[in-house]
């Protein structure tokens, strides 16, 4: 029986590590133009990569689970990862094995981006590959993405045998996702995402439809428009906090770490929503998916200033 004092992990987190060349251009060429970019930056992201950095600024004990080989590349995520004070314990190395290599080009006029990217020799581990066979023991939450393909589904199973909440970040449907969500406990995905899926464009019908569980979290973030949620307990809506926004990208990644963090500390969903949408505010006041994530100190002084 897994005891309280046993939890060493706040976040454990099975996923996608990226290395982002990131650019901003007024506006997106056509076909044959060259344009020249207005800012450039390699930076490094990932949906749990970017969610496990969020987690561990924001003051959590967070470790991250993949395969990586030697390269430059590979070396540059670890290193990105260690600098932010995310364990790299779990990590198993593997000839070759690569992180996903991402082009991103941001429209300064409104944040948004297009992303380009490549799933050339990237790998996941198994579970019981992990180097803790324990790890199950130590980890107050599990936090996968759809990168993680049936690596990240057997963990959620052996999570959910222990009653370790798994928060899923979802972004493109493919063959193993029905399963994926179903075996998580917590579902947050995007409103372009659940649209697509579930083939509606009514939020309150996105979220019965995307929980296949009456003791499922299920939440869609709206992006300006805030986010929606429901649960067992309640539903709820959140406004988005008002902020100059710069780059989108890493926000949702941000929102899912915070969250996550958030309710590995006994925090209700409602608020835990809240605390990961400021996470996510912040985070889209700068340029690249890390750069803006705040600490404990600067999320708790943001949210202090916008108490309704």
């Amino acid at each position: 029986m897994r005891m309280e004092s046993d939890i060493s992990i706040d976040v454990l987190g099975l996923g996608s590590v990226t290395v982002d060349f990131v650019g901003t251009v007024k506006a997106c060429p056509g076909k044959g133009v060259k344009n020249m970019l207005d800012s450039f930056a390699i930076c490094d992201g990932g949906l749990v990569g970017t969610a496990l950095v969020a987690s561990a600024r924001l003051g959590g004990k967070v470790v991250f689970a993949g395969k990586l080989g030697r390269s430059e590349m590979a070396r540059r995520a670890l290193e990105a990862l260690r600098r932010e004070s995310v364990d790299t314990s779990f990590v198993v190395e593997t000839e070759d094995a690569e992180p996903i290599v991402a082009i991103i080009l941001t429209h300064s006029t409104d944040g948004q981006r297009n992303i380009f990217w490549t799933r050339q020799n990237v790998h996941y581990p198994m579970p019981w590959e992990f180097p803790d066979r324990n790890w199950f023991r130590k980890t107050a939450v599990l936090l996968i993405d759809f990168e993680s393909g049936f690596a990240g589904i057997e963990a959620a199973k052996t999570a959910k045998q222990h009653n370790i909440p798994v928060v899923i970040d979802v972004e493109r449907d493919e063959p193993h996702i029905a399963e994926a969500m179903s075996v998580s406990s917590h579902i947050i995905v995007s409103e372009e995402f659940a649209g697509d899926y579930t083939g509606s464009s009514d939020v309150a019908e996105m979220l019965a439809a995307l929980r296949s569980d009456p003791e499922q979290v299920v939440i869609v973030t709206r992006g300006e428009k805030g986010c929606v949620g429901s649960s067992n307990k309640r539903d709820f809506e959140l406004p988005a906090f008002d902020v100059d926004v710069v780059d989108t990208t890493g926000c949702g990644d941000t929102f899912h770490g915070a969250f996550a963090l958030a309710i590995a500390r006994g925090q209700p969903v409602v608020s835990a929503a809240r605390f990961a949408s400021g996470a996510a505010a912040l985070c889209a006041t700068q340029l690249g998916g890390r750069t803006g994530i705040p600490t404990a100190e600067q999320l708790e002084q943001f949210l202090s200033k916008h108490e309704s």
